[in-house]
Protein backbone atom coordinates (compact mmCIF):
# COMPACT_ATOMS: atom_id res chain seq x y z
CA UNK A 1 0.00 0.00 0.00
CA UNK A 2 2.81 2.40 0.92
CA UNK A 3 4.67 1.63 -2.30
CA UNK A 4 1.52 2.19 -4.38
CA UNK A 5 0.86 5.49 -2.59
CA UNK A 6 4.41 6.66 -3.27
CA UNK A 7 4.13 5.68 -6.93
CA UNK A 8 0.88 7.61 -7.19
CA UNK A 9 2.13 10.74 -5.41
CA UNK A 10 5.28 11.01 -7.51
CA UNK A 11 3.51 10.43 -10.81
CA UNK A 12 2.77 13.49 -12.94
CA UNK A 13 -0.66 15.09 -12.92
CA UNK A 14 -2.77 14.55 -16.09
CA UNK A 15 -2.34 17.98 -17.72
CA UNK A 16 -1.14 18.82 -21.22
CA UNK A 17 -0.87 22.56 -20.53
CA UNK A 18 -0.74 24.91 -17.49
CA UNK A 19 -4.03 25.39 -15.65
CA UNK A 20 -4.97 28.17 -13.23
CA UNK A 21 -6.65 27.00 -10.03
CA UNK A 22 -8.38 29.09 -7.36
CA UNK A 23 -8.69 27.51 -3.91
CA UNK A 24 -11.45 29.42 -2.13
CA UNK A 25 -11.10 28.21 1.46
CA UNK A 26 -9.31 25.76 3.76
CA UNK A 27 -11.73 22.88 3.12
CA UNK A 28 -9.87 19.82 1.84
CA UNK A 29 -12.93 18.28 0.19
CA UNK A 30 -13.79 21.45 -1.74
CA UNK A 31 -10.15 21.89 -2.76
CA UNK A 32 -10.03 18.37 -4.19
CA UNK A 33 -13.34 18.93 -5.96
CA UNK A 34 -11.85 22.00 -7.65
CA UNK A 35 -8.76 20.01 -8.67
CA UNK A 36 -10.90 17.15 -9.94
CA UNK A 37 -13.24 19.43 -11.94
CA UNK A 38 -10.16 20.86 -13.65
CA UNK A 39 -8.96 17.32 -14.44
CA UNK A 40 -5.77 18.21 -12.60
CA UNK A 41 -5.40 15.01 -10.55
CA UNK A 42 -5.78 11.30 -11.23
CA UNK A 43 -8.11 9.28 -9.00
CA UNK A 44 -9.48 12.06 -6.75
CA UNK A 45 -10.51 9.58 -4.04
CA UNK A 46 -6.94 8.27 -3.68
CA UNK A 47 -5.64 11.85 -3.54
CA UNK A 48 -8.26 12.67 -0.89
CA UNK A 49 -7.24 9.72 1.33
CA UNK A 50 -3.53 10.62 1.16
CA UNK A 51 -4.25 14.33 1.65
CA UNK A 52 -6.47 13.57 4.67
CA UNK A 53 -3.64 11.61 6.27
CA UNK A 54 -1.23 14.48 5.57
CA UNK A 55 -3.69 16.97 7.06
CA UNK A 56 -4.04 14.87 10.20
CA UNK A 57 -0.31 14.25 10.70
CA UNK A 58 0.90 17.78 9.85
CA UNK A 59 -1.92 19.70 11.53
CA UNK A 60 -2.04 21.98 8.49
CA UNK A 61 -5.01 23.15 6.45
CA UNK A 62 -5.42 23.95 2.78
CA UNK A 63 -4.25 27.42 1.81
CA UNK A 64 -6.68 29.64 -0.07
CA UNK A 65 -5.19 31.33 -3.11
CA UNK A 66 -4.64 31.29 -6.84
CA UNK A 67 -2.20 28.78 -8.30
CA UNK A 68 -0.85 27.73 -11.67
CA UNK A 69 -0.46 23.98 -12.10
CA UNK A 70 2.16 22.88 -14.62
CA UNK A 71 2.06 19.56 -16.55
CA UNK A 72 5.43 18.72 -14.99
CA UNK A 73 3.99 18.81 -11.45
CA UNK A 74 3.68 15.56 -9.52
CA UNK A 75 0.71 14.80 -7.28
CA UNK A 76 3.08 15.30 -4.32
CA UNK A 77 3.91 18.80 -5.51
CA UNK A 78 0.21 19.63 -5.87
CA UNK A 79 -0.34 18.39 -2.32
CA UNK A 80 2.44 20.64 -1.03
CA UNK A 81 1.08 23.54 -3.07
CA UNK A 82 -2.46 23.46 -1.69
CA UNK A 83 -1.26 23.11 1.90
CA UNK A 84 1.58 25.65 1.84
CA UNK A 85 0.39 28.22 -0.68
CA UNK A 86 3.89 28.18 -2.15
CA UNK A 87 4.49 28.10 -5.89
CA UNK A 88 1.19 29.81 -6.53
CA UNK A 89 0.16 31.76 -9.60
CA UNK A 90 3.02 33.86 -10.85
CA UNK A 91 3.00 37.19 -12.62
CA UNK A 92 5.55 39.53 -14.11
CA UNK A 93 6.26 42.49 -11.85
CA UNK A 94 8.16 45.46 -13.26
CA UNK A 95 10.43 47.36 -10.88
CA UNK A 96 11.35 50.54 -12.83
CA UNK A 97 14.86 52.00 -12.72
CA UNK A 98 15.10 54.70 -10.09
CA UNK A 99 12.42 53.28 -7.80
CA UNK A 100 13.18 53.83 -4.13
CA UNK A 101 12.37 51.16 -1.57
CA UNK A 102 9.01 52.70 -0.66
CA UNK A 103 8.00 52.70 -4.32
CA UNK A 104 9.09 49.07 -4.68
CA UNK A 105 7.05 48.14 -1.60
CA UNK A 106 4.01 49.87 -3.08
CA UNK A 107 4.41 48.08 -6.42
CA UNK A 108 4.72 44.70 -4.74
CA UNK A 109 1.71 45.36 -2.54
CA UNK A 110 -0.45 46.22 -5.55
CA UNK A 111 0.82 43.45 -7.82
CA UNK A 112 1.21 40.45 -5.52
CA UNK A 113 -0.47 41.52 -2.27
CA UNK A 114 2.85 41.73 -0.42
CA UNK A 115 2.82 43.15 3.10
CA UNK A 116 4.55 46.48 2.36
CA UNK A 117 5.20 47.21 6.05
CA UNK A 118 7.00 43.88 6.43
CA UNK A 119 9.04 44.63 3.30
CA UNK A 120 10.08 48.07 4.58
CA UNK A 121 10.97 46.69 7.99
CA UNK A 122 13.23 44.03 6.46
CA UNK A 123 15.01 46.27 3.92
CA UNK A 124 15.96 48.59 6.79
CA UNK A 125 17.12 45.82 9.11
CA UNK A 126 20.87 45.67 9.78
CA UNK A 127 20.88 41.89 10.06
CA UNK A 128 19.07 41.44 6.75
CA UNK A 129 21.52 43.79 5.02
CA UNK A 130 24.47 41.96 6.54
CA UNK A 131 23.11 38.55 5.47
CA UNK A 132 23.00 39.84 1.88
CA UNK A 133 26.50 41.27 1.96
CA UNK A 134 25.43 44.90 2.27
CA UNK A 135 27.51 46.84 4.79
CA UNK A 136 24.80 49.45 5.35
CA UNK A 137 21.63 49.73 7.40
CA UNK A 138 19.39 49.92 4.33
CA UNK A 139 19.01 48.04 1.04
CA UNK A 140 18.37 51.34 -0.79
CA UNK A 141 20.42 51.17 -3.97
CA UNK A 142 21.16 47.45 -3.62
CA UNK A 143 17.97 46.02 -5.15
CA UNK A 144 18.15 45.65 -8.92
CA UNK A 145 15.29 47.14 -10.96
CA UNK A 146 14.10 44.60 -13.51
CA UNK A 147 11.10 42.50 -14.51
CA UNK A 148 10.59 39.66 -12.05
CA UNK A 149 8.32 36.62 -12.16
CA UNK A 150 6.85 36.48 -8.64
CA UNK A 151 4.24 34.51 -6.75
CA UNK A 152 1.16 35.99 -5.18
CA UNK A 153 1.90 36.73 -1.51
CA UNK A 154 5.51 35.61 -1.89
CA UNK A 155 7.54 36.15 1.26
CA UNK A 156 9.16 39.57 1.52
CA UNK A 157 12.53 38.13 2.52
CA UNK A 158 12.58 35.90 -0.57
CA UNK A 159 11.89 38.84 -2.88
CA UNK A 160 14.50 41.05 -1.20
CA UNK A 161 17.06 38.29 -1.58
CA UNK A 162 16.18 37.84 -5.26
CA UNK A 163 16.55 41.57 -6.02
CA UNK A 164 19.82 41.73 -4.08
CA UNK A 165 21.28 38.62 -5.74
CA UNK A 166 20.51 39.93 -9.24
CA UNK A 167 22.14 43.23 -8.26
CA UNK A 168 25.27 41.49 -6.95
CA UNK A 169 25.56 39.26 -10.02
CA UNK A 170 25.48 42.34 -12.25
CA UNK A 171 28.01 44.16 -10.08
CA UNK A 172 30.43 41.23 -10.03
CA UNK A 173 30.21 40.70 -13.80
CA UNK A 174 30.08 44.27 -15.14
CA UNK A 175 31.23 46.67 -12.43
CA UNK A 176 33.75 45.16 -10.02
CA UNK A 177 36.74 45.56 -12.34
CA UNK A 178 35.72 49.11 -13.29
CA UNK A 179 35.40 50.04 -9.63
CA UNK A 180 38.98 48.93 -8.95
CA UNK A 181 40.18 51.85 -11.05
CA UNK A 182 37.96 54.32 -9.22
CA UNK A 183 38.70 56.34 -6.11
CA UNK A 184 35.14 55.74 -4.91
CA UNK A 185 33.73 52.82 -2.93
CA UNK A 186 30.90 50.67 -4.23
CA UNK A 187 28.49 52.46 -1.88
CA UNK A 188 29.62 55.85 -3.21
CA UNK A 189 29.28 54.68 -6.81
CA UNK A 190 25.72 53.45 -6.15
CA UNK A 191 24.92 56.74 -4.41
CA UNK A 192 26.13 58.70 -7.44
CA UNK A 193 24.36 56.29 -9.81
CA UNK A 194 21.07 56.88 -7.99
CA UNK A 195 21.40 60.64 -8.52
CA UNK A 196 22.24 60.13 -12.20
CA UNK A 197 19.20 57.86 -12.51
CA UNK A 198 16.95 60.54 -11.04
CA UNK A 199 18.37 63.29 -13.26
CA UNK A 200 18.74 61.53 -16.63
CA UNK A 201 15.49 61.46 -18.57
CA UNK A 202 17.42 60.77 -21.77
CA UNK A 203 19.62 57.67 -21.73
CA UNK A 204 22.30 59.22 -23.92
CA UNK A 205 22.97 61.89 -21.28
CA UNK A 206 23.78 59.55 -18.39
CA UNK A 207 27.56 59.54 -18.85
CA UNK A 208 27.63 63.31 -19.46
CA UNK A 209 25.67 63.97 -16.26
CA UNK A 210 28.03 61.60 -14.47
CA UNK A 211 30.93 63.67 -15.78
CA UNK A 212 29.40 66.87 -14.38
CA UNK A 213 29.10 65.35 -10.91
CA UNK A 214 32.61 63.87 -11.04
CA UNK A 215 33.94 67.32 -11.99
CA UNK A 216 32.08 69.00 -9.12
CA UNK A 217 33.29 66.40 -6.63
CA UNK A 218 36.90 66.85 -7.76
CA UNK A 219 36.61 70.62 -7.31
CA UNK A 220 34.99 70.32 -3.89
CA UNK A 221 31.80 71.93 -5.19
CA UNK A 222 28.39 71.06 -3.79
CA UNK A 223 26.46 68.73 -6.08
CA UNK A 224 23.28 70.82 -5.83
CA UNK A 225 21.18 67.93 -7.10
CA UNK A 226 17.42 68.51 -6.78
CA UNK A 227 16.54 64.79 -6.44
CA UNK A 228 18.57 64.51 -3.23
CA UNK A 229 16.56 67.36 -1.68
CA UNK A 230 13.33 65.72 -2.82
CA UNK A 231 14.51 62.53 -1.14
CA UNK A 232 15.28 64.47 2.04
CA UNK A 233 11.80 66.00 2.23
CA UNK A 234 10.10 62.80 1.06
CA UNK A 235 8.39 64.30 -2.00
CA UNK A 236 9.00 64.49 -5.74
CA UNK A 237 7.88 68.07 -6.28
CA UNK A 238 8.99 71.42 -7.61
CA UNK A 239 11.48 72.79 -5.12
CA UNK A 240 11.37 76.22 -3.50
CA UNK A 241 14.20 78.14 -1.83
CA UNK A 242 12.87 77.07 1.55
CA UNK A 243 13.35 73.42 0.52
CA UNK A 244 16.97 74.07 -0.41
CA UNK A 245 17.66 75.26 3.15
CA UNK A 246 16.39 72.09 4.85
CA UNK A 247 18.95 70.74 7.31
CA UNK A 248 19.35 67.18 6.12
CA UNK A 249 22.52 65.27 5.13
CA UNK A 250 20.83 64.43 1.82
CA UNK A 251 20.51 68.14 0.99
CA UNK A 252 23.36 68.54 -1.50
CA UNK A 253 22.69 72.28 -1.70
CA UNK A 254 23.68 72.58 1.96
CA UNK A 255 26.31 69.83 2.34
CA UNK A 256 29.24 69.19 0.02
CA UNK A 257 30.15 65.77 -1.34
CA UNK A 258 27.93 62.77 -1.85
CA UNK A 259 24.93 62.22 0.42
CA UNK A 260 25.07 59.34 2.96
CA UNK A 261 23.64 56.76 0.56
CA UNK A 262 21.60 56.06 -2.57
CA UNK A 263 18.29 57.89 -3.01
CA UNK A 264 16.81 55.09 -5.12
CA UNK A 265 17.72 51.78 -6.71
CA UNK A 266 19.55 52.69 -9.92
CA UNK A 267 19.44 50.55 -13.04
CA UNK A 268 22.37 48.96 -14.82
CA UNK A 269 23.07 51.82 -17.23
CA UNK A 270 23.21 54.46 -14.50
CA UNK A 271 25.58 52.34 -12.41
CA UNK A 272 27.86 51.94 -15.41
CA UNK A 273 27.61 55.68 -16.10
CA UNK A 274 28.73 56.45 -12.55
CA UNK A 275 31.78 54.26 -13.17
CA UNK A 276 32.44 55.65 -16.65
CA UNK A 277 31.88 59.42 -16.61
CA UNK A 278 32.22 61.32 -19.86
CA UNK A 279 35.40 63.40 -19.91
CA UNK A 280 34.55 67.08 -20.35
CA UNK A 281 34.74 70.47 -18.61
CA UNK A 282 31.03 70.91 -17.80
CA UNK A 283 30.13 71.72 -14.20
CA UNK A 284 26.50 72.81 -14.67
CA UNK A 285 23.42 71.51 -16.41
CA UNK A 286 19.77 72.52 -16.51
CA UNK A 287 16.73 71.12 -18.31
CA UNK A 288 15.86 72.62 -21.67
CA UNK A 289 12.21 72.62 -20.66
CA UNK A 290 11.05 71.81 -24.19
CA UNK A 291 9.56 68.42 -23.40
CA UNK A 292 12.51 66.40 -24.74
CA UNK A 293 13.96 65.68 -21.31
CA UNK A 294 17.32 66.93 -22.54
CA UNK A 295 19.64 69.32 -20.69
CA UNK A 296 21.90 72.27 -21.50
CA UNK A 297 25.45 71.70 -20.21
CA UNK A 298 27.76 74.62 -19.43
CA UNK A 299 31.25 75.21 -18.10
CA UNK A 300 30.74 78.45 -16.16
CA UNK A 301 28.24 80.33 -14.02
CA UNK A 302 27.48 83.01 -16.61
CA UNK A 303 26.43 80.54 -19.31
CA UNK A 304 24.55 78.50 -16.74
CA UNK A 305 22.54 81.56 -15.66
CA UNK A 306 21.60 82.17 -19.29
CA UNK A 307 20.49 78.55 -19.65
CA UNK A 308 18.42 78.81 -16.46
CA UNK A 309 16.70 81.96 -17.75
CA UNK A 310 15.96 80.23 -21.06
CA UNK A 311 14.47 77.31 -19.14
CA UNK A 312 12.24 79.63 -17.10
CA UNK A 313 11.03 81.41 -20.26
CA UNK A 314 10.29 78.06 -21.87
CA UNK A 315 8.18 77.02 -18.86
CA UNK A 316 6.02 80.16 -19.12
CA UNK A 317 5.28 79.66 -22.81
Amino acid sequence: MIILSMFYMFSNIPLSKPVDIKIKDSSLSSSITILSDANAIKHPYVFYVIASMYELISGKQCSAGEFTLQPTFSHARVLKLIFSGEAGMTMNVVIPEGSNLRKIASILQKRIALDSLSFMRLVNDDSVCKSLGVKQSSMEGYCMPDTYNLYKKQKAQDIIKKLAVIHQLFWDKECADLQKGSSYTKHEILTLASIIEAEASVASERNRISGVYHNRLKRGMKLEADPTVQYAIGKRKRLFYSDLRVDNPYNTYKYAGLPPGPINCPGRESILAALQPEKHAYIFFVAKGDGTGEHVFTTNGTDHAKAVNAYRKQRTM
